[in-house]
């Protein structure tokens, strides 16, 4: 998405609005608008995009107000971007909650709020949200999103690093494998558990390549 504040300001997207009111058929439906929009957007024709997409968007379309939602987010038009974040989010759409929690942990588009940040990327793990499961993990790990200290080595610290652990995210990986060591979060030591840990952060880093010699 970094290509959007590039080539699709703030005021294009206003203007967008304006310009491509009458876009698409009167006859065609959310799916339709969608279809034809997200056409556009892969093209980067966002003048043609946006209108099509806020229309399937109000129109109750949930993956079209989170593509809405992203690029008014690229445009810095936060509020409109919680607006179509929220109504994905309430739709049951876990990617829009994933995007509405990081609106509030920022405080963009509305007042920061990381209580409510949190338990919305809980929900959208919850739900299967791989980038959510990450998330909730380093937070444990860093303290991040108003986590107490004395919370970061609990049960729920444990869950959300082991679930991220499980999808290979190596910070994870590499708390495991240190509380095998030290029997953090509660953990029975095992220094076998800890070298197999070890050897799987091995395998997933990549090899740096090899130097040329200088003849």
């Amino acid at each position: 998405m970094a290509g959007i504040k590039t080539y699709f300001s703030g005021w294009r997207i206003a203007l967008a609005l304006v310009l491509g009111a009458c876009i698409g058929s009167a006859n065609a439906g959310p799916a339709e608008d969608y279809a034809a929009g997200m056409v556009s957007y892969q093209r980067t024709d966002f003048f043609v995009a946006v209108p099509l997409l806020r229309k399937a968007a109000d129109a109750g379309h949930i993956e079209a107000a989170v593509v809405l939602a992203t690029i008014y987010d690229g445009a810095e038009q936060d509020e409109q971007a919680v607006i179509y974040f929220r109504k994905a989010a309430d739709a049951g759409s876990a990617e829009g909650m994933y995007g509405l929690g990081n609106m509030l942990a920022a405080g963009e588009g509305t007042a920061k709020d990381v209580v409510a940040a949190k338990a919305l990327f809980v929900k959208a793990a919850d739900a299967g949200h791989v980038t959510s499961v990450q998330l909730l993990a380093q937070a444990y790990l860093r303290g991040e999103l108003g986590i107490p200290e004395e919370q970061r080595k609990g049960a729920e610290a444990l869950k959300w690093i082991t679930a991220a652990a499980d999808l290979n995210f190596i910070p994870a990986l590499e708390a495991l494998q240190q509380a095998y060591l030290s029997g953090d979060y509660g953990l029975t030591v095992d220094p076998v558990k800890s070298e197999q840990i070890k050897q799987k952060i091995i395998s997933l880093k990549p090899v740096p390549p090899k130097k040329r010699r200088r003849g």
